[in-house]
């Protein structure tokens, strides 16, 4: 039989096969597209994962184990005294108290007096309120540093060196215009027509913020006190400057094993007590991880 084909049904056009390589193509582009992007970000959490396993594998490992990485990530040698070291000639609780109260006051502090400002700086004109603001954040963009040795000064003649509350002072001084620039923008997302609203209906000033204003920007006060406890919490630089022997936090009482000319550093301590001191913090940012990121969407997206 000859050959017939039917003229109406094309098997291999060129345009279908032209079009079937461009489908092929970009799939294949989209599979390597992908897995670029899975290798990219294993290894960013490989980074990101390195260090924290190392000080915990270093913490439970001897000193003298420091030579051999590959003995201090299989931990050959687990010993538990490094721990019990920085406790008991650490003093890890008397630093710790004093970072507690410390942080504990700086996130009461700060939210009882920036909220309010916050709330002052949003019924302002627009160019107002935005001057204001980037005049408050202005002091946030300073070094640390820059600002140590001039509180260190104000504070020896004003008789609070060395103590935990000329401490607090300086920690304020530096979350204060962070967390009004904050709350700001999550005032600004408040809805005018509740305040109106409840303006009509009689409310007043402070009943407006009390009841309206303050439980819509609650999931950023959240945040706002998830945050600046963090930051207290971490703080070094003034800690090392301001504070004295009765009001030093964690952050300076790991650096009692740091060693000098004569004794070389404890390793396997400092692992051990960072590894306690970050402990708190972590467990904090997990707790409460939904509350910072619902107030920080929450202050992203206009109401």
């Amino acid at each position: 039989m000859s050959d017939i084909r039917n003229p109406l049904v094309t098997t291999g056009s060129p345009n279908a096969n032209a079009s079937n390589r461009r489908g092929l193509s970009h799939y294949q582009k989209g599979r390597l597209l992908l897995g670029g992007q899975y290798a990219g970000l294993t290894l960013w959490l490989i980074v990101s994962l390195l260090p924290p396993v190392i000080l915990l594998a270093a913490a439970f490992n001897e000193t003298a184990m420091f030579r051999s990485p590959l003995a201090l990530l299989t931990m050959s040698e687990f010993t538990l005294a490094n721990f019990t070291t920085a406790f008991r000639a650490g003093d890890f609780w008397f630093y710790f108290r004093n970072s507690l109260i410390i942080s504990v006051a700086a996130v009461i502090i700060s939210v009882v007096v920036c909220v309010p400002m916050a709330y002052g700086l949003n019924k302002l004109r627009p160019r107002i309120r935005s001057g204001l603001s980037f005049a408050v954040l202005a002091m946030r963009f300073l070094p640390h540093v820059v600002l140590a040795l001039p509180l260190f000064l104000i504070f020896v003649n004003i008789g609070l060196t060395g103590s935990r509350l000329g401490l607090l002072l300086a920690h304020l001084a530096i979350h204060i215009p962070f967390a009004v620039w904050m709350m700001v923008g999550f005032f600004e997302n408040v809805p005018k027509e509740m305040e109106e609203a409840a303006i009509v209906d009689g409310c007043g000033p402070w009943k407006l913020f009390w009841t309206i204003s303050l439980p819509v920007v609650r999931p950023g006060l959240n945040a706002l006190a998830i945050l600046v406890f963090i930051m207290s919490w971490n703080e070094y630089l003034f800690a090392l400057f301001l504070a004295g022997s009765d009001a030093q936090p964690l952050t300076v009482g790991i650096t009692r094993f740091m060693g000098g000319v004569e004794a070389g550093a404890q390793y396997g301590v400092i692992a051990a007590y960072a590894s306690l001191i970050v402990l708190p913090v972590i467990f904090f940012a997990l707790v409460a991880n939904r509350y910072i990121v619902s107030g920080m969407t929450a202050g992203a997206v206009k109401g």
